[in-house]
């Protein structure tokens, strides 16, 4: 069995508290980890400098290769996004459920799953899992990468151009919203061990088994 860093320490009568993504982000850079390549996602189809497409054929040439991110980032990206969720009033406890579209790139895919388990949300990733019925959905939308500019948007890259995150029927521009520097980055949030964070055809997923479960499927190095 893996051993847990606890939030709080388990006994007879409390299993105390965990969280997957403290294992495999959070511990690990502490102890100078971080520049580990832990995510890998396919060659970008219009690759971007700066928010910007480039069109250098040199340049595209270049820069087509499988993205390759290390752990540093995938903590910065994924907490961010969980600032995010936060910000749009998502309250885990609640019941709330989170799933993916299809057309969700998987960087932002597997970005987004971290997120959910940072904060203790459930996310759906059954087959039948029905985008169109669920109150929390991250998806693909049109819209242009935001262009840098105003001292509140950062240049860095968000990894989620072209994805949006509707809640409730309001629609957030992913690529907008993760650059923004007045969205707090979200902490990570201490879990029972037995709290579901994952539906799956194959069954439920909770904190405890989940840190294998985000090592097999979602992270490499980790």
């Amino acid at each position: 069995m893996t051993e847990f860093h606890y939030f709080s320490s388990p006994n007879e009568t409390d299993p105390g508290t965990l969280n997957p993504v403290y294992e495999l982000l959070d511990f690990p850079i502490a102890m100078g980890r971080a520049d580990d390549v832990v995510l890998v996602g396919p060659a970008p189809e219009k690759p971007l400098v700066d928010g910007r497409e480039v069109t250098d054929p040199r340049l595209v040439s270049a820069l087509s290769v499988p993205v390759e991110l290390d752990r540093a980032e995938v903590l910065d990206r994924s907490a961010k996004l969980a600032g995010v969720l936060r910000t749009m009033g998502v309250i885990p406890e609640s019941g709330a459920v989170l799933t993916l579209a299809e057309d969700v790139p998987p960087l932002a895919r597997a970005l987004g799953l971290l997120a959910a388990a940072r904060i203790g949300l459930m996310v759906d990733l059954r087959t039948e899992a029905a985008t169109a019925d669920s109150t929390i959905v991250l998806h693909g939308i049109e819209a242009a990468a935001v262009e840098p500019g105003r001292a509140s948007v950062k240049v860095t890259r968000s990894r989620f151009e072209g994805v949006g995150v509707t809640i409730d029927g309001q629609t957030a521009n992913l690529d907008q919203a993760m650059r923004d520097s007045r969205v707090e980055f979200a902490a990570v949030v201490p879990l029972s061990p037995e709290q579901k964070l994952l539906l799956t055809d194959a069954g439920t997923i909770d904190a405890q088994t989940g840190l294998d479960w985000f090592r097999r499927e979602v992270l490499s190095d980790s």
